[in-house]
């Protein structure tokens, strides 16, 4: 097994099915424009260095920003740099993530679909596969399968709160509850995506092919909250950081955010982190408690927070 590296310029595109399936694949991305095309059956790893880049699966596009990188097993991806900026991609079918090779369903319970942000150790084995020049004093003699398995052994370690996530979902196998997760992850990552359109329960459980009530239920066991108690943590989020980071007007943020009113969002703001808009503009310091993880030992019978009530009701 070797490494291909290629380079994508401006506007070049690279369609890595029509590339060799039995190496590793680096990817440098610079420039305005480029795209790169990753087939289903493969597992790729990208790093954003500087700007951001569109990725999308399906019909269903989402940012990845600076220093924040994407581990992705499920299905095509495609990557589009609409704007100037930098990033790094590892790309190998799935077999080859292993060494020695063994199954492909076993590297793929390991790695889960992810993003996550890129600390130093992991940026450097990135950059090592992409950039092996840059390493002058680095081991040559490691083999590429050696390399590999030390990036994926670094993923799966930074993957440990997802594995304790994994032993919650149901499912009689590690394939079967492996296959719960990514219903339910793909689930969270629709949210994520689509905060703004506020997607209804049904939509939501389509996609995890499951009942509506089943999929509250279960995704409330595995993350300790509901779909729409993590879309609501989500808006909390957003909308912090647009009074406390922008310029925009309330009026603006509470059209953004899909409120009928500025006097609603107004409300809800207060309601859920104890100070007005115009106090958290001033750096009073608000309650973070509508935007906590909430504890996996909740009562699955357990209501949504008032806070959250509020938003929902509100919005």
């Amino acid at each position: 097994m070797g490494i291909k590296h290629h380079s994508i310029q401006g506007a070049q595109s690279l369609d890595l099915s029509m590339q060799r399936p039995d190496c590793i694949h680096a990817i440098s991305g610079r420039g305005k424009g480029g795209r790169l095309w990753v087939p289903a059956g493969w597992i790729s790893l990208t790093l954003v260095l500087e700007g951001s880049l569109e990725l999308s699966s399906g019909e269903l596009p989402w940012m990845l920003a600076t220093r924040q990188m994407q581990l992705w097993t499920d299905g095509s991806v495609r990557h589009s740099c609409r704007e100037q900026g930098w990033w790094l991609c590892i790309a190998a079918p799935a077999v080859l993530w292993q060494k020695p090779p063994k199954s492909t369903a076993s590297i793929i319970n390991c790695l889960i679909p992810r993003e996550l942000a890129c600390d130093s150790e992991l940026a450097r084995a990135v950059v090592h596969l992409c950039r092996p020049r840059w390493f002058r004093h680095g081991n040559e003699s490691q083999d590429p399968a050696y390399k590999l398995g030390l990036l994926r052994d670094a993923l799966i370690e930074r993957q440990q709160p997802l594995h304790r996530q994994l032993e919650r979902c149901s499912g009689r196998t590690v394939l079967r509850r492996h296959q719960t997760l990514l219903r339910l992850l793909r689930v969270q990552h629709l949210i994520r995506c689509t905060i703004d359109n506020r997607l209804d329960l049904i939509s939501l459980a389509a996609v995890a092919n499951y009942s509506p009530t089943h999929l509250i239920r279960i995704y409330r066991d595995v993350f300790g909250e509901t779909p729409s108690e993590y879309a609501v943590r989500l808006r909390n989020k957003r909308a912090l950081d647009m009074v406390c980071t922008t310029e925009l007007s309330v009026c603006e943020i509470a059209e953004s955010l899909g409120f009928e009113s500025e006097s609603a969002f107004c409300r809800a703001f207060k309601h859920a982190f104890g100070c007005t808009t115009t106090a958290a503009r001033r750096g009073q310091q608000v309650q973070l408690s509508a935007l906590a993880t909430p504890s996996l030992m909740r009562p699955s019978n357990s209501r949504p927070a008032p806070a959250a009530m509020e938003w929902a009701v509100a919005s």
